[in-house]
């Protein structure tokens, strides 16, 4: 490993193949972009599912592979335990479930991982109801605006006191595992008529502390990515959706590199003001025509979108991994400054089309357009997959046939 007076030396291949690092939850995207940019570049990959098949585990980038019990499984502490032990790991990378899973022992298991050892500030930043109360109660008002219509609600009479003035509809009535009075799950309730709210709320806080309710934010889903160490930010990139499942709002299927200089500065802002640490997608609505952006919630890992940056070649893990594991960093942050555009097909562009077909909004000729579009973007030459990556394109092959198979599987179901 070469190395220099300012530290900012090179680490080889060689040197990462001393490293194993711990992928789980290979199941998703994410983890997959994350498993392929690490053993692209030499690091040891332990990647680990509880699905059989899981995309992650059979990349040709993971060095080993497990399917481990559930998270829920009383037994996957242990099976944890033991892997790190007997394949001396080195990192973790977590997932939000990981987190959720380890949260009894964060302590344990938190010098592991490349974010805040503070379990408070790391499970609030997985909170949408923590993240907005943080900025809502903030002295910063930089921190209130670029947000949608908000209202953090701490008890059901709350919602008398809510000025909805200027408030768009639909409403929606948010709660997470972070306030949950048992469990973890999330709730996201869609409310299309302004009377039906006070009900929604009153429901919603039989399970949860605190409540959250906003309105609608205009536009298409952009993102500010983010990897943030010791205050420093490392690399960058932004995307905007051109695609979402459903078309009205919702997964970004089709998706393009793009900047946006006032948006990337309140993500910066965003980021520092609840001091994290570690990769960030920062999430918004941009709305073209008026060129304004509302901030909707913050994903404080990696996102599922990951495959976008490592096609173009702005390895997000690898850097984090450098840094955290060799003290090494970039002279200055790697920013995605390159065209690209990248999309995934099955199932997510699939529901896109799906979803303007069946809406009786949509006119006949954009669903004709959309339905040529579909199978013609295959053929285009400037559109990644997010799956059919270099010295790894088997992925995109056998999601393709598990999803062709249960699509078949289902359409036989309902006419038999």
């Amino acid at each position: 490993m070469a190395t220099n007076a300012d530290n900012r030396q090179q680490v080889s291949a060689a040197d990462r193949q001393a490293y194993a690092i711990f992928v789980p939850q290979a199941d998703s995207l994410g983890a997959v972009a994350v498993v392929r940019s690490l053993g692209q570049h030499g690091y040891q990959v332990h990647a680990a599912s509880a699905k059989a098949g899981a995309l992650g585990c059979l990349s040709a980038f993971a060095s080993f592979h497990y399917q481990c019990p559930a998270y829920e499984d009383p037994a996957y502490l242990g099976w944890l335990r033991d892997l790190i032990q007997q394949a001396n790991i080195r990192a973790i990378i977590p997932s939000e479930g990981f987190l959720l899973a380890v949260r009894d022992c964060f302590a344990e298991f938190s010098p592991l991982m490349a974010i805040p050892p503070d379990a408070e500030l790391v499970y609030g930043c997985l909170s949408k109801v923590f993240v907005f109360n943080q900025f809502l109660q903030s002295a910063d008002t930089q921190l209130h605006a670029h947000i949608s219509r908000t209202a953090v609600l701490d008890s059901p009479s709350d919602f008398d006191a809510v000025d909805f003035t200027g408030w768009r509809l639909p409403y929606f009535v948010k709660g997470d595992g972070y306030y949950a009075r048992s469990g973890d799950q999330a709730l996201v309730r869609k409310v299309s008529q302004a009377q039906d709210a006070r009900q929604a709320v009153i429901d919603a806080f039989a399970n949860y502390h605190k409540v959250l309710l906003q309105d609608c934010s205009q536009g298409v889903k952009a993102t500010v990515n983010l990897l943030m160490q010791d205050g420093q930010i490392l690399a960058e990139s932004m995307a905007v959706a051109s695609h979402e499942n459903p078309h009205t709002g919702g997964l970004t299927s089709l998706r393009e590199s793009w900047w946006f200089e006032p948006m990337y500065q309140d993500a910066v802002h965003r980021l520092k003001a609840l001091r994290w640490n570690g990769p960030a997608m920062v999430e918004y609505k941009w709305h073209h025509q008026t060129q304004t952006f509302d901030f909707i919630e913050l994903n404080s890992r990696y996102w599922a979108a990951l495959n976008l940056d490592i096609h173009a070649g702005i390895h997000f893990p690898v850097i984090q991994m450098d840094y955290f594991l060799f003290d090494v960093k970039p002279a200055q942050p790697v920013r995605l400054t390159a065209k690209i555009r990248a999309r995934h097909a099955f199932p997510a562009d699939f529901g896109y089309l799906l979803s303007k077909l069946k809406d009786p909004q949509v006119a006949a000729l954009p669903k004709l357009k959309s339905l040529l579009g579909f199978f013609l973007y295959f053929l285009h030459p400037a559109i990644k997959s997010d799956l059919n990556y270099p010295g790894d394109r088997r992925l995109a092959l056998l999601n393709t046939k598990s999803f062709l198979t249960e699509l078949a599987q289902s359409c036989l179901k309902k006419l038999s």
